[in-house]
Formats: C-alpha cells, sequence, structure tokens
C-alpha cells in the first residue's frame, strides 16, 4: 500500500525528471484522431505534453489532434493512458506550442 508519503516522494522523482514545468488547468478540449472527434478536459498542460480525461482507452503510440480552448491546435502522440486519464507528448517544438498557448504559457518553461 502506498502513504500518503511515499506518493508525495514519487511525483517528486517524476517531476525531477520532466523536461518542461507544467501548470494545473481545467479546460474542455477537443481531441481528434483520424476523422472522428472526442470531447475531454484538459488536466495539466507544459510545453511538452499535456494530460487529459478522457471517456474511453487510447492506444499508446497514437497521433492525435489537441485542440484548447480554440487557441492551441497541436499535434501530439499518446505516451500512456490509465483510469480514464492519458498523457500526449507534443510532437511540434516548445516554442511553436507556447505561442499556440498564448497566456497559458505565461510561467511555463
Amino acid at each position: 500500500m502506498i502513504n500518503d508519503e511515499t506518493s508525495h516522494g514519487v511525483r517528486s522523482v517524476l517531476s525531477s525528471m520532466r523536461q518542461h514545468n507544467r501548470r494545473t488547468v481545467i479546460q474542455a478540449a477537443t481531441l481528434k484522431i483520424g476523422s472522428f472527434n472526442f470531447d475531454c478536459t484538459a488536466y495539466d498542460i507544459s510545453l511538452g505534453g499535456i494530460r487529459l480525461k478522457v471517456d474511453m482507452p487510447i492506444e499508446k503510440g497514437t497521433n492525435v489532434l489537441i485542440q484548447l480552448k480554440n487557441k492551441l491546435k497541436q499535434t501530439a502522440q499518446v505516451i500512456w493512458f490509465a483510469d480514464g486519464f492519458m498523457g500526449l507528448s507534443f510532437t511540434e517544438n516548445p516554442e511553436k506550442v507556447r505561442s499556440g498557448l498564448g497566456n497559458l504559457a505565461n510561467g511555463l518553461s
């Protein structure tokens, strides 16, 4: 069983391994896979990727297009899926992501 102290330690190690810092957001988003659009919710974002809540499992390695607030429209790849959440890694360089995020990019590096 994992206790709060262990969980905090795991989060700390994972954070130190990340290339980009993250910002918590709770925003409606649209995930496009081929010709299909899925409504989802973004929970955190960085210049390298985004974490989403979706209602269906999507296979690791799937290429997608994510749109957030009619601003960011970014190609990405599914890198993990667990318990209704998924992590996407943006395929574009961080500066292009920054420009697409507008004000949401404030404080991200």
